[in-house]
């Protein structure tokens, strides 16, 4: 087989898996991947070292030869361990496309059927990312004013996204002090459920983490730290059939409290310009101390790159939007234009996800923004992040406020060098 017509996927590839015989060698994944990423795979060796796991290259191979890399047997088989406490927090994209794989027309949302979904299944605590977003935003907005007061390294880069994490420490390992130093809301969620959730409750058992990503690269992520197994939505589903759940007959329920309400904000993860309008919005509370008018910061993203600029107090803050690594790349000689940069390595953000339902080049325009209607038109009892009373209740009874010692410990990580 022609390598040069592909990327080459390694055995130690944490994410993606190639099944050689299904493989026509047609280069699709290699041109997917210069598109989106940038990264030439004609002349650069992509394997378990170079891959930033994105799993776009799964979403446009036309025979099914590439695959996440599955970990939903091995949770299963956990389930059926009576003496394992196995707890699974659900990022928020997956409610709005997961119904695509149970037959469900393009963006139903199943936020109220999850929880229950998932208690049958078997999992002893139902948690919901979406929490775990709001907690970045307080202590990714508290990092951001800090370094604005104090002149500190501008732009700021968010981190929620493993690829594009990984890609700077891969191929532009000068801004690695640029990117936020907060954890991803789903390793913020595995920190506080394996600390907080478990001395709160008196839980003297290891609790398993499991989390359900849109994203392959989330795989990647999982490595050294709090979370044990990261299954995507399309592996949620295979759970659920194989489980013989029939989703008609299951009624609504709630996640499980201290974890498992987010915020409206935090909830807008899931798309392009999400993060920064959650972000901006906690900002603007920081600094003048009262809330924005509702729609100050919602940032309705149409193209892959978007720059807007916002007066805040005192200061003005420069802000850019990006979905798509090769995107950025073309912005990359302009960026000390700006002071805070959302980067997302998919098309349109999480939603279009490497391991969200199947959909290739040309669907992403129709299915894309049914899932991103969903989630706008989801009501969650609050709307700010810093508003969440449970992110109040965790800083006041636990981490004392963002960017404390025990916040920095537990929220917060560093990036070294990949090469």
């Amino acid at each position: 087989m022609n390598d040069k017509l592909r990327v080459k996927i390694d055995e130690e590839n944490p994410s993606i898996q190639r099944i050689e015989e299904r493989c026509i060698n047609c280069g699709m994944c290699s041109s997917i991947c210069q598109e989106l990423t940038g990264i030439d795979s004609l002349c650069r060796s992509i394997d378990a070292k170079t891959c930033i796991n994105c799993g776009q290259c799964i979403m446009n191979c036309p025979v099914g030869a590439l695959k996440e890399k599955y970990d939903y047997k091995k949770v299963l088989n956990l389930l059926h361990d009576t003496e394992k406490i196995v707890s699974i927090s659900i990022a928020p994209a997956i409610r709005v496309a997961l119904s695509e794989e149970l037959n469900m027309p393009v963006g139903t949302s199943l936020e109220n059927v999850l929880p229950s979904l998932l208690r049958k299944l078997g999992f002893s605590y139902v948690f919901d990312v979406t929490f775990g977003a709001d907690v970045t935003i307080m202590e990714e907005a508290s990092e951001l004013v800090d370094r604005i007061r104090q002149k500190k390294t501008l732009p700021m880069f968010t981190s929620c996204c493993p690829a594009w994490t990984k890609y700077v420490t891969l191929f532009h390992k000068e801004l690695i002090p640029n990117l936020s130093s907060v954890k991803s809301p789903i390793g913020i969620m595995s920190s506080l459920i394996k600390s907080y959730f478990k001395e709160m409750n008196d839980i003297k058992e290891d609790i398993i983490s499991v989390v359900v990503a849109p994203c392959t690269a989330k795989k990647s992520e999982i490595i050294g730290e709090d979370t044990d197994y990261i299954i995507t939505t399309r592996e949620l589903s295979m759970m659920i059939k194989e489980c013989n759940i029939d989703v008609s007959l299951t009624h609504p329920s709630e996640f499980d409290k201290l974890l498992g309400v987010g915020s409206k904000k935090g909830l807008l993860f899931g798309k392009s310009g999400g993060v920064m309008g959650a972000a901006l919005n906690t900002v603007h509370y920081l600094l003048t101390g009262v809330n924005p008018k509702e729609g100050t910061y919602n940032i309705e993203v149409q193209e892959p790159v978007t720059s807007k600029s916002f007066k805040i107090g005192d200061y003005i803050i420069n802000v850019l939007i990006v979905y798509g690594l090769s995107n950025l790349q073309k912005e990359l000689p302009n960026i000390s234009n700006y002071d805070f940069i959302e980067v997302m390595a998919c098309p349109e953000g999480c939603v279009g996800g490497g391991g969200e339902p199947l959909t290739s080049k040309k669907e992403i325009p129709l299915k894309n923004p049914k899932r991103i209607e969903a989630l706008n038109n989801t009501i969650k009892e609050y709307e700010f992040c810093h508003d969440n009373k449970y992110v109040k209740d965790l800083y006041s009874s636990y981490l004392l406020h963002p960017l404390s010692n025990k916040a920095e410990n537990l929220l917060h990580t560093f990036y070294e060098d990949d090469k």
